[in-house]
């Protein structure tokens, strides 16, 4: 391998993460501005929410894929395992994305070379973008669905709370 394959491969990794990191932060602000507002008018917000935090992360997965496409077009990392072939596409590099971000991991796709250590940023980005998405889905839910308006606190009776020591 070419002496500064890592080094190319390191600066790629750190530039998608920014990137991807300011797309995220960008849609996640902008819905939690539009969707969070009281004169929204949005039917069905939550679905809205969830359905355009996947089309983001996919954009994120295709971001990645292109990387890992141009990654072994420099011939700076390669593939094994199943699909390891000279038909090889976008779609391949695309899978092993998706695999890769979701911290799936299949294994039938092995990267090899600087891609290895490209993929496995990914899945350390894709493990937190998730949970950054989950959290703030959570959180919209609180704010739109009212949770805790209106409902009665439990009593010590209910919630199984004895105040008689004698138990």
């Amino acid at each position: 391998m070419i002496w500064w394959g890592y080094p190319l491969t390191i600066c790629l990794a750190i530039a998608v993460v920014a990137l991807c990191n300011l797309v995220h932060f960008y849609a996640l602000r902008r819905m939690a501005s539009h969707f969070g507002d009281e004169t929204c008018d949005t039917k069905r917000p939550m679905l809205w929410i969830t359905g355009i935090i996947f089309v983001v992360h996919l954009f994120e997965v295709g971001l990645y894929a292109g990387v890992i496409w141009i990654l072994t077009v420099l011939e700076l990392g390669g593939m094994g395992g199943a699909l390891a072939d000279e038909s090889r596409w976008l779609l391949t590099d695309l899978y092993l994305s998706i695999s890769s971000y979701t911290t799936l991991g299949i294994g039938d796709i092995v990267p090899e070379g600087a891609l290895r250590l490209f993929v496995g940023i990914e899945a350390l980005h894709g493990l937190i973008l998730i949970a950054w998405s989950a959290s703030f889905t959570y959180l919209m839910m609180e704010r739109l669905w009212k949770f805790g308006s209106g409902v009665q606190p439990a009593t010590d009776y209910q919630a199984g709370i004895s105040s008689d020591r004698s138990e």
